[in-house]
């Protein structure tokens, strides 16, 4: 077995659950994944070994997520032919999440906000990455990232005292 291809077998459930938060639509994550793969094979040549694969393959995956179907990714709206469909999806994520409901309103809430701003939210509190390695991701000052996430998490809160209302 290759490096790439151990890579692949330890990263794929971390960028899936990635391309999800990132994606309103179960087939854009999964273009999305596997667009970030086929990235990651013809760039792997330009990865260095001594900084984290973790962080270059979400950089691989953000940089995809950016530079593809802009028009779609901008939707704030979950693309799922029915209410059942995306239930059935969000449960079938192994997420080891307490209480479905509540993380289906949060997944729900998350991605109505602007990309930019879930980006950022994505990357710092479902993936832990901190502030300045977004920021090198993303390749914006960190003072942008901390601006995005303090606007992402007034705004989720909002939608989400809204949704509870």
């Amino acid at each position: 077995m290759t490096d790439f291809e151990r890579y692949v077998a330890e990263y794929s459930p971390d960028l899936t659950r990635f391309c999800m938060k990132l994606c309103a639509d179960v087939h854009d994550a999964e273009d999305l994944f596997q667009d970030t793969w086929a990235r990651a094979f013809d760039k792997f040549d330009r990865y260095k070994p001594e900084n984290s694969f973790k962080s270059w393959l979400f950089t691989v995956c953000v940089n995809c997520f950016k530079n593809s179907k802009r028009e779609k990714y901008n939707s704030s709206k979950a693309v799922f032919s029915t209410p059942e469909e995306k239930e059935r999806f969000i449960r079938s994520i192994p997420a080891g999440e307490q209480d479905i409901d509540a993380y289906l309103d949060l997944h729900t809430a998350i991605h109505t906000l602007p990309k930019k701003h879930r980006v950022v939210l994505v990357l710092h509190y479902f993936r832990e990455f901190s502030q300045g390695e977004i920021a090198m991701m993303l390749e914006i000052p960190e003072g942008t990232v901390k601006s995005r996430l303090s606007t992402a998490k007034k705004l989720l809160k909002r939608r989400l005292s809204r949704e509870e209302s």
